[in-house]
């Protein structure tokens, strides 16, 4: 009874898929090494854990909700995993602690969130702030160096040329759309972001709709954690700290709207949001245009993507308006 609610794919994913073509076009004619098979690779690569994070952000939004504590959530996880790798724990052990961690800390998000009806920045806001403080505390002002995890396979491996990165981070979004699209629970998450009180209405219920999705979001930071530790090999003070604006860029251009509302929106959409972000990043580098100026264009274009969906939902709700008083 809720297919209603799961969007198809709407003019907002198309253009996304459009400017990312355009603009993988223009930086591939002002600078000619963009389109080599290395640099595709490393952008991925560069990538990874904002690809993934943007997942969780995704289905959070879809509620008509916010997560700026997984920068910070996956800074602590990527800690604890390096002081294990440092003691020899087993690789099982940390994989578990990690996404344990993780959903540990989604829980408390979305408990705070669902259970006493605090507004969701608020609580992530704060938490936010208090896993800085952990960082903090644990890193003492030092890195953590000379990490070396069995899985890091996983961001150098490629099978017939492809990286297996590309492939895992490729798996798991077809994974999320098949959830969000075809299972209850995903029909669930866009029936209570379009309309809640029809939601419970319906038999939903909301506060564990909402409580899960923290959790799912804390998970994939976790996950995040993972990859950033195999890749880099090493854990500073500042890691994480601009994660949550890429992954809310890469969301809101994606299609999800930044009040969520449930009714268009898809991680097809973010991921298309994430590879646009990913090339505009690494477009400036190759280019030379101060790396000042990345925040501004990341800024710029969440501030575009609000104006693109009020714009066409004021005219979307005039159509319909005029419609029923006809």
């Amino acid at each position: 009874m809720f297919k209603k609610y799961v969007p198809k794919p709407g003019r907002r994913e198309y253009v996304t898929f459009l400017l990312l073509f355009l603009e993988i076009i223009l930086f591939g004619i002002l600078a000619p090494n963009f389109l080599t098979v290395d640099n595709l690779i490393r952008v991925v690569q560069n990538n990874a854990e904002i690809a993934l994070v943007s997942i969780g952000m995704t289905i959070v939004m879809l509620l008509g909700g916010i997560d700026l504590s997984v920068g910070s959530v996956m800074g602590v996880i990527a800690i604890v995993i390096g002081y294990m790798l440092q003691a020899n724990v087993n690789i099982f052990l940390i994989v578990a602690a990690a996404i344990g961690i993780g959903v540990a800390v989604g829980f408390l998000n979305g408990f705070l969130v669902a259970k006493f009806n605090i507004p969701d920045m608020i609580v992530t806001i704060a938490t936010m702030n208090i896993w800085k403080a952990v960082i903090f505390a644990l890193l003492g002002g030092k890195w953590l160096t000379g990490l070396n995890p069995s899985y890091g396979v996983i961001t150098r491996a490629k099978i017939f040329g492809i990286p297996v990165l590309l492939l895992f981070i490729v798996a798991v979004y077809a994974l999320f759309y098949y959830f969000l699209m075809y299972r209850k629970f995903g029909r669930h998450i866009y029936a209570t972001g379009c309309n809640p009180q029809s939601a419970n209405l319906s038999g939903i219920n909301i506060k564990k709709i909402k409580l899960i999705s923290y959790c799912i979001s804390g998970g994939i930071a976790a996950i995040a954690a993972m990859l950033y530790i195999a890749r880099m090999g090493s854990v500073e003070m500042t890691i994480g700290s601009d994660l949550p604006i890429a992954c809310i860029a890469a969301v809101t251009i994606g299609g999800t709207g930044a009040k969520g509302n449930g009714k268009r929106g898809s991680v097809i959409g973010t991921l298309a949001g994430v590879l646009f972000i990913a090339f505009l990043k690494n477009g400036i580098v190759i280019l030379g245009i101060p790396s000042l100026l990345e925040n501004c264009f990341i800024g710029s274009l969440i501030v575009l993507s609000v104006l693109f969906d009020a714009v066409t939902g004021n005219k979307t709700f005039g159509k319909k308006r005029k419609e029923a008083s006809a």
